[in-house]
């Protein structure tokens, strides 16, 4: 017969007389609820008997749970009777731990709850350790299935997880007060006698701090500040290292051009792993003193009323690529021949170039990008223009200027 179903007599019943019976607590828990299913098959459902009976739904549900670990134990002939009359008081929350386990399990659970007089809170803990016995196979060498050994191997288990040994000896002696076996006491001996060595013991009272890091704090690009926008040169742009990051803390390497003479000190400049600056192959920073003071950043960000100009006065930051997959260098390092094919440029994206008569590099939009690029005069690709955070408002976050 399956457990969770009432017998016949109760499935027969007149629904008024079980609702009767629930609501004066008129037997055992576990005669009472059988009564639930078989309401439910009459379409009483959880809410309408909690009304009914004062039976809450959670009360229902582990009332009907407990009694199939109840019946389940009952159908074994090696269980007796005193150990099932232990049950019919709080036998509800002694057995409802137990619902995970096999029938077998269930009934040399149930012998020794009664043996051993536990409470509700010991029988949370043993059929935790039951289960963890049956999921550690190549762990529990020594401890045999019993209820003692499975609580005596959880103890042990614990006592590995302690940071002091003060407290690890506890764990251990619980081990040995439940251990059944010869073999268990043996494993929980072998702990006990297991002394740190001189090292660990005398860092015992040191703690150290452990901090884990999030992906938002690892999301930040190095990049090379050539100079200033305006002073900057193309020796300075061809000169600037780039990166190369890795591992779990995206430590990163600085890779210094093949062409690279004498040391320079490089300043450099940290700025979150925005999506713009990851495709990136070989970014550099252009530094510049006053936003509102460029004609072209006036341009690039539409400012053209007088406020628009205020908002952009103070320092930024140009993030340049200056590799490009659009305009590739050529193998020898310079830029397409003004006789070869024009390089790809997207006329809403602003570049890094030397116009004619300029030595210092100067911001030019995607038109005229393109008669600098056939000249071989195209150096790089604005990424975007970083300005610093603003001090008054606190709650804004970055003010991220997309060119």
């Amino acid at each position: 017969m399956n457990d969770t179903l009432p017998d016949d007599a109760t499935a027969n019943a007149d629904p008024q007389e079980l609702l009767n019976r629930l609501r004066a607590r008129s037997g055992h828990w576990h005669e009472l609820a059988k009564f639930i299913p078989a309401l439910n098959s009459k379409g009483y459902n959880a809410g309408v008997i909690d009304e009914m009976t004062g039976i809450t739904p959670a009360e229902q549900n582990k009332w009907v749970v407990s009694a199939t670990v109840y019946e389940s134990v009952k159908a074994s002939p090696a269980v007796p009777r005193e150990v099932l009359a232990r049950f019919n008081g709080d036998g509800v929350d002694l057995l409802y731990p137990f619902r995970f386990l096999s029938a077998e399990r269930r009934v040399v659970a149930a012998v020794y709850i009664v043996e051993q007089e536990l409470d509700p809170t010991m029988c949370e803990v043993l059929a935790r350790s039951m289960k963890e016995y049956e999921r550690r196979p190549t762990e529990r060498a020594g401890f045999t299935e019993h209820p003692g050994d499975c609580l005596a191997f959880k103890y042990l288990r614990d006592a590995g997880e302690c940071r002091k040994r003060e407290e690890a000896l506890v764990k251990l002696r619980q081990g040995m007060e439940v251990a059944v076996t010869e073999g268990a006491r043996q494993r929980l001996m072998e702990q006990m006698e297991d002394k740190p060595d001189e090292e660990a013991a005398t860092g015992v009272a040191a703690s150290l701090v452990t901090l884990r890091l999030s992906p938002d704090e690892l999301g930040v690009r190095p990049v090379c500040v050539a100079g200033e926008l305006g002073a900057a040169q193309l020796e300075d742009l061809q000169a600037a290292p780039r990166t190369t990051q890795g591992g779990a803390f995206g430590i990163f390497t600085i890779e210094a051009p093949s062409s690279a003479t004498g040391v320079r000190n490089w300043s450099w400049v940290a700025l979150p792993q925005w999506r713009a600056l990851s495709m990136a192959r070989h970014p550099v920073a252009l530094t510049v003193r006053d936003c509102s003071a460029v004609p072209a950043v006036l341009a690039g960000s539409k400012a053209k009323t007088d406020d628009d100009k205020r908002r952009m006065q103070g320092p930024g930051i140009l993030v340049v690529d200056k590799a490009p997959a659009s305009f590739p260098p050529q193998a020898d390092g310079s830029q397409a021949a003004a006789d070869g094919p024009a390089p790809l440029v997207d006329e809403d994206s602003w570049y890094v170039g030397l116009p004619e008569g300029c030595r210092a590099l100067t911001m030019v939009d995607g038109r005229r990008a393109a008669q600098l690029a056939a000249r071989g005069s195209l150096f790089g690709r604005v990424l975007f223009l970083a300005r610093p955070p603003v001090k008054e408002v606190a709650d804004r976050g970055t003010d991220l200027l997309q060119l």
